[in-house]
């Protein structure tokens, strides 16, 4: 096994120098006059103002890799249209463009159906890119054609990892293309892992050490080697409120769940020691003041170390048997932090990543971080309402783009049946998934 090596705060925190947007296809992608309009359109989307050193570092990542690998693929060739072709469309208000995206989104499906029967097609850098590259399509479009955008993302970040998993850890670390594709897929994948309920087999010791190879590993790669226990924590949470075990079986789930997350607990503390200026830490905790960050990059980094806290202790304080009651509006705990805390930091934090300048990448950092604070304060309004109203402010922001709105929409599709349902699990799956009614 070839040791990790964690490189230091100071080299992961280099100023980048600016550079413009610019993505210039190949003679071969030249179809039509509109083709580099069309992903103009969505790189000024996607990226806040179109300015690169504005977003944070996966977003610069994914348009690095780009322009590189959209000439290696058809089935990527096709999304990328469809994408740049949607976002064009909904800038100009063109239906006619509007029904070409939809059209090349069936073509780029239909492509990637024939890739993945190619075993060479289907192991290459590009294919790696299309599934993320049409949950895209889904987050900003997916609502215009009437299906359930929450499950069509969630079948590409699965589609993603059986891609991912399919090539092996080690060949991860061949390429710096082929790390940045992995690591920055990691978070999401993370996320489906948690919606899904499922332990992943990211967690194991191989995928969180082979695909660096020599590669110092970055504050965001030990955050994210934290967030792969988060899925076991809720798929034994799942099965003890089946009610289908046997209370031996559920109070061993319980000392599993409460041993893991301690375990979890503190490897965060120990991060958060080593890495503190890597995130924003509140001057006032118990506040209601929104939150100003330094900078994009900043907020998305503590948005993720603050989601991470809150799945850990609320699944803590869960197995626990911790009592919430309509009084308990307490924010600390005599031996560990309180996942309320954490909550009321992301719900401060909503307004900020919602502004129009930071765009979609300020919304989308947002997403399952908001999807986690939801859950967790609609088990107490009368301790957590104001928070929520904080949310509903920024939710109501009309700078908001609505293909955001949207998408978060379906996510938190009949949030009135939140606070009828007893069971913690049960209210993650109905926000999450989209499917309470």
């Amino acid at each position: 096994m070839v040791p990790i090596k964690t490189a230091s705060s100071d080299d992961m925190r280099t100023p980048r120098k600016p550079r413009p947007i610019s993505v210039v296809l190949p003679d071969a992608l030249r179809r039509s006059a509109y083709t580099e309009k069309t992903l103009d359109a969505f790189i000024s989307m996607y990226i806040p103002r179109g300015q690169y050193r504005a977003s944070n570092t996966d977003s610069q990542g994914f348009v690095d890799v780009l322009p590189l690998l959209i000439i290696r693929d058809k089935a990527l060739q096709m999304a990328v249209l469809a994408i740049g072709t949607a976002a064009l469309g909904r800038t100009t208000d063109d239906e006619i463009l509007n029904l070409q995206a939809r059209s090349l989104y069936g073509r780029a499906l239909t492509e990637t159906a024939v890739a993945l029967r190619d075993p060479t097609r289907a192991h290459s850098q590009a294919m790696l890119l299309v599934p993320r590259t049409m949950a895209l399509f889904e987050i900003l479009f997916g609502s215009d054609r009437s299906v359930d955008q929450a499950s069509s993302w969630l079948s590409h970040a699965i589609g993603e990892m059986a891609l991912i998993t399919s090539r092996g850890a080690e060949s991860f670390s061949k390429d710096d293309a082929a790390h940045s594709l992995f690591v920055n897929a990691r978070f999401r994948l993370l996320i489906s892992a948690v919606r899904t309920r499922k332990s992943t087999i990211l967690n194991a010791e191989e995928w969180k050490t082979l695909p660096w190879g020599n590669i110092p590993k970055t504050p965001d790669d030990t955050l994210c080697d934290i967030f792969c226990g988060a899925p076991e924590l809720m798929e034994a949470m799942e099965l003890i409120v089946s009610g289908t075990l046997s209370p031996k079986r559920v109070e061993r789930l319980r000392a599993l769940i409460i041993t893991k997350a301690w375990g979890l607990h503190l490897e965060l503390q120990d991060w958060f020691t080593k890495n503190s200026n890597e995130v924003y830490t509140p001057d006032i905790i118990d506040s209601m003041a929104p939150l100003v960050f330094p900078d994009l990059e900043v907020a998305c980094q503590t948005v993720r170390y603050w989601v991470i806290a809150l799945l850990i202790y609320s699944n803590l304080d869960f197995a626990a048997n911790v009592p919430e009651t309509p009084t308990s509006w307490t924010v600390t705990h005599p031996d560990r932090p309180h996942p309320r805390m954490y909550a009321r930091f992301l719900a401060r934090s909503t307004s900020y990543l919602f502004q129009e300048r930071h765009g979609i990448m300020g919304a989308t950092a947002m997403s399952f971080p908001l999807g986690m604070t939801l859950f967790y304060m609609n088990r107490n309004h009368a301790a957590d309402g104001p928070y929520l109203g904080m949310i509903t402010k920024a939710w109501n922001n009309p700078n908001l783009p609505s293909a955001i709105r949207d998408f978060l929409a379906n996510l938190r599709h009949g949030q009135k049946m939140l606070s009828a349902l007893k069971s913690p699990i049960q209210t993650t799956q109905c926000l999450v998934e989209g499917r309470c009614s």
